[in-house]
């Protein structure tokens, strides 16, 4: 599952673990500390939360006969401190590894773990993989999905119209940003803008949390406008890359659609090439839960006028 991110991550790993001492914050089922044994690590400090998740990463271990050079610790980073100190033996880490990403990168705020654990074990010339992760954005066009939600409303079942329930029902499924794919990146209306920047090796542990940004994008394509798309990229190492964008192959990620106020003029407009769409994307980050709230204007280049929109979503995950 996730090939392109998986290799990626296997490929940064063979080329930084070697005699090394590796520590993985959220090792999950424990594939990545497995493939830092496997580089020639010297050794292996994998952390999971989840109790069941951290069972299944000992099981890889001792299956594989990785037990030796690795080992599993159940609980948060923050609060096995001491007992990584006492793993560590006064080492320091040479390599902190963490697939701690989640839907438009800073969902499930795990970037302060790994803030914590790189300020407490991380050596000078350290290596964090990730190094650098970026959030980008643009409008989007996608009528099929819309087609979709509304189809059923519109069909009279059973003989009865039920057309008038067609809008409510769209603006209740579309009150939280969407994970789905765009099945083109020709439904990318723009180049895309980046709104986020950040370098996981200098980062405060707070900085994923909350951010305000604004964007500017020139229309590049016709279609109707439906709301801004967000994913992101990862550099793993210098050279050694993936994206969750709609150009790349599917991740589990997906795209996040941030849908605009499906009762406003502005949802479903035509746009085309010169035509701007401009404003601020606003995120708060608690846990699993975050805010999205966005504001922006739509700007004819044939007619002069703008169309603003705005929406405030809402997200859960677990």
């Amino acid at each position: 599952e996730d090939k392109a991110r998986t290799e990626a991550f296997r490929d940064a790993i063979l080329r930084t673990c070697k005699d090394k001492v590796v520590l993985e914050v959220g090792c999950g089922t424990g594939i990545l500390s497995a493939f830092a044994v496997q580089a020639g690590a010297h050794r292996v400090i994998a952390v999971e939360a989840d109790p069941v998740m951290a069972s299944c990463a000992r099981e890889v271990m001792q299956s594989n006969g990785f037990a030796n050079v690795a080992c599993v610790l159940e609980g948060r980073i923050e609060e096995l401190a001491e007992v990584v100190d006492a793993e560590l033996r006064s080492q320091r880490v040479d390599v902190l590894v963490s697939e701690w990403m989640g839907f438009m990168l800073v969902c499930e705020d795990m970037f302060q773990s790994v803030a914590f654990a790189r300020d407490r074990w991380l050596a000078e010339d350290g290596i964090v993989i990730p190094t650098e992760c970026k959030v980008f954005l643009s409008p989007f066009s996608h009528p099929s999905l819309i087609e979709k939600m509304t189809g059923y409303w519109g069909s009279k079942p059973y003989g009865v119209d039920l057309s008038v329930l067609a809008l409510p029902a769209l603006d209740q499924h579309l009150a939280q940003p969407v994970i789905d794919i765009l099945p083109s990146d020709k439904q990318v209306l723009a180049r895309p803008c980046c709104v986020f920047c950040l370098d996981c090796r200098t980062a405060p542990m707070d900085a994923a949390q909350q951010h305000d940004a604004d964007f500017h994008c020139d229309l590049e394509r016709t279609g109707e406008l439906h709301g801004l798309a967000v994913w992101f990229t990862c550099d793993l190492l210098p050279g050694l890359s993936f994206s969750t964008g709609p150009e790349a192959t599917t991740t589990h990620w997906e795209q996040t659609l941030l849908f605009i106020d499906p009762v406003t003029e502005a949802s479903g407009m035509e746009v085309q090439p010169g035509d701007k769409v401009s404003g601020k994307i606003r995120w708060l980050v608690n846990g699993y839960d975050m805010g999205v709230v966005m504001i922006g204007e739509v700007q004819s280049a044939t007619h002069g006028q703008a169309m603003s929109f705005g929406r405030r979503l809402t997200l859960h995950v677990g």
